[in-house]
C-alpha cells in the first residue's frame, strides 16, 4: 500500500480569477469538488508560524500523523487556509462509514501529542462554504510542512504495514 499522495501543484501566471496558495503564488484550479455530497466531516486548526520554526515542525508533524491515520482508516483529508495573518490551516476529514471514523478517532486518542483533548477540543463540524472551498493537502499547505508531513504519514503507515505482515 502506497501512503504517499499523488497531488500536483500547477502554478499559472495569468489566471483570470486567480486563486492563491500561502505563499502567493497563482494556482490553477479548475476542477469541482466531487466531495460535496459528503456527509460525515470533522475539521481541525493548525497553526504553521513562520517564526517559530519548532511550533511549525511540531504543526506539521501533527498533520502527518493526521494524513497517516486519514490514510490508514480510508478517510479522505483536505485544507484550506483559514486565516492568511495567522498561518491558520484549516484541515478537513470525511469519512465513509461510522466504523472507519472510529477507527480514525481511536488513532488519534492513542497518539501522545493529541489524545482525548484533541478530540474534544480541536475537532469541528466545517460548514458547507468551507467543504467546497478545501483542496487537496499539496494544494493548499507549504511545501515544506507537505514534505514533513508526508515523511512522517508515510513512515506511520510503513510501520503499521509492517507490524501488519508480523503478524
Amino acid at each position: 500500500m502506497l501512503c504517499v499522495s499523488s497531488v500536483y501543484r500547477e502554478f499559472e501566471a495569468d489566471l483570470q480569477e486567480p486563486e492563491t496558495n500561502t505563499m502567493g503564488s497563482k494556482l490553477k484550479d479548475d476542477f469541482e469538488p466531487y466531495w460535496d455530497d459528503e456527509k460525515d466531516w470533522l475539521c481541525t486548526v493548525e497553526f504553521l508560524p513562520r517564526d517559530d520554526p519548532e511550533a511549525r515542525s511540531f504543526s506539521a508533524e501533527i498533520i502527518g500523523y493526521l494524513f497517516g491515520y486519514a490514510h490508514l482508516t480510508n478517510t479522505r483529508s483536505l485544507a484550506l487556509l483559514g486565516d492568511p495573518d495567522a498561518n491558520a490551516y484549516e484541515l478537513l476529514f470525511s469519512f465513509s462509514s461510522p466504523e472507519e471514523k472510529e477507527q480514525f478517532l481511536d488513532l488519534v486518542r492513542y497518539n501522545d501529542d493529541m489524545g482525548n483533548d484533541y478530540i474534544e477540543n480541536d475537532f469541528m463540524s466545517p460548514t458547507t462554504e468551507e467543504i467546497m472551498k478545501a483542496r487537496p493537502l499539496a494544494m493548499v499547505l507549504p511545501e515544506d510542512v507537505v514534505t514533513h508531513a508526508t515523511v512522517i504519514a508515510a513512515t506511520l503507515c510503513a510501520s503499521i504495514e509492517d507490524d501488519r505482515a508480523a503478524s
